[in-house]
């Protein structure tokens, strides 16, 4: 039999203390030593037929290591499970036994006393989570948003053809070009031939778009270059340099006019530029909604997470971390199954990943618990028959008793969880700031937000 006692420790960990008494450890022991006795060949003896003393004498100290190891996490596994939900390890987490050194060796006739701690779910103390308000965007999708979308189709839909004449902002240029030394003589190591980037894309080290303005196919010119104390490329930092450069090959993009023709090019559906125009108009809006909506969570996480009281457990932090890393590569069609040990073995991909990736995880981890947190206040109410339509679909008839009461109350739990935000959305009151935003520039704004970008800038000004 062993004694139990519970406390909490910070960081979101329990500590289970088990006391358990030196009868249970000999007979543990004891059936130990004896399922050896019967198992084992000893030299001079044959299998099992080793007087008992011998075989102490020679594996007892094992042998009680073995025993009394096994019985402790027995003993544990006994008590947790005894434990409500909220009090039991993370499934996730490394319970570890605390100065596990200080119990070795194992000693006869002794009592032994331990404790195992371990993160646990963590509590959540919520703030103010109804009766808010709070500012959000005013955007709407405006004719210069469609007007962007239509010149982005011509862009994707243009001709590219060779042009005579002129080098002009917009066009294709190939060139040849290399440094040349004090002597005007060529720098070898830096000679580039057939290289093409658009004009006025700046898509080349020397950013020599202006420069090749004017040119015309065949011509050669010289061009001379001075890059300042501010420059990104550290090669070309506080230099003045002279280029050859010549201009070998000229294309245009020859942009197609905006017609019914044009339209029905994009998609037969489509007879008119009007139809073309609506289609944009109608995706652009579908989406501009989901981002406001998604805009109004933002801004309800901040202001609830500001009163909201939690310590997140480290390998709680750990596993969502891991996670997103996991899904970024699927996502990507690579392989998620070696990530930890990339991850351990200081792989810098895997590290950049993990650095990029944690914030994120983080937060998004915070805004689950919050909701969690809201659901369990009994706030959200399923509707009459929608739990019975679920259980119909999701259920098969062969479930014991057991697994089906297991089933439906996590179904119950998931269906409750997905109604959590519409219902913060219905409880909170959101007041349009000022100036009515376009597509384009409400989309601007929402990066900045999502990224933190405002948050940062307020706490520079803070610092200043």
């Amino acid at each position: 039999m062993a004694d139990v006692k519970l406390e909490a420790r910070e960081n979101s960990q329990k500590a289970l203390t088990i006391t358990i008494q030196a009868a249970d450890i000999e007979k543990a022991y004891s059936d130990k030593l004896a399922k050896y006795a019967r198992e084992i060949t000893l030299k001079g003896f044959r299998k099992g037929k080793a007087p008992m003393s011998i075989v102490e004498r020679q594996l007892g100290e094992y042998v009680r290591d073995e025993s009394t190891s096994e019985l402790i996490d027995e003993k544990f596994n006994d008590a947790i499970r005894t434990l409500p939900l909220d009090d039991q390890p993370l499934a996730y987490c490394q319970p570890v036994i605390e100065d596990e050194e200080k119990l070795h060796p194992y000693k006869k006739d002794q009592d032994i006393t331990c404790t195992l701690v371990y993160d646990v779910f963590p509590a959540v103390e919520l703030g103010k989570y109804t009766g808010l308000t709070l500012k959000v965007s005013d955007a709407e999708v405006s004719e210069a948003d469609v007007d962007d979308e239509v010149e982005n189709l011509r862009q994707q839909n243009a001709n590219i053809l060779t042009k005579e004449g002129k080098a002009a902002d917009g066009d294709i240029a190939t060139v040849d070009y290399c440094e040349l030394d004090a002597d005007g003589n060529p720098v070898e190591s830096t000679r580039r031939n057939d290289f093409t980037f658009t004009i006025g894309s700046s898509y080349n080290m020397y950013r020599i778009d202006s420069d090749i303005i004017g040119m015309e196919v065949g011509q050669e010119k010289t061009i001379e270059k001075t890059y300042g104390e501010d420059e990104g490329n550290a090669d070309l930092r506080g230099r003045t340099l002279k280029l050859s450069v010549k201009l070998t090959k000229l294309k245009e993009r020859v942009l197609p006019e905006v017609d019914d023709e044009f339209a029905q090019d994009i998609k037969e559906e489509y007879k008119t530029v009007k139809d073309l125009r609506d289609s944009i108009r109608k995706n652009l809006q579908e989406q501009l909604d989901n981002y406001l909506e998604d805009e109004k969570y933002m801004a309800l996480f901040s202001a609830i997470g500001k009163d909201t009281k939690m310590t997140i457990p480290a390998s709680m932090k750990e596993f969502s971390i891991r996670s997103e890393i996991r899904n970024y590569m699927r996502n990507i069609g690579r392989s998620s199954e070696d990530i930890d040990k990339l991850i351990a073995a200081n792989d810098p991909t895997a590290l950049y990943l993990r650095e990029a990736m944690s914030s994120r995880a983080v937060e998004t981890l915070r805004q689950q618990l919050i909701l969690q947190a809201i659901q369990k206040q009994g706030v959200v109410k399923l509707d009459e028959g929608e739990l019975d339509k679920a259980l119909s679909e999701r259920l098969n008839d062969g479930m014991d008793e057991e697994t089906r009461k297991r089933a439906t109350d996590e179904i119950r739990d998931e269906l409750e969880f997905a109604k959590v935000p519409k219902y913060l959305l219905e409880n909170n009151t959101f007041e349009k700031t000022g100036e009515k935003l376009g597509f384009k520039a409400f989309m601007e704004e929402y990066y900045r937000k999502a990224n933190g970008m405002d948050d940062q800038e307020s706490s520079e000004e803070k610092k200043d």
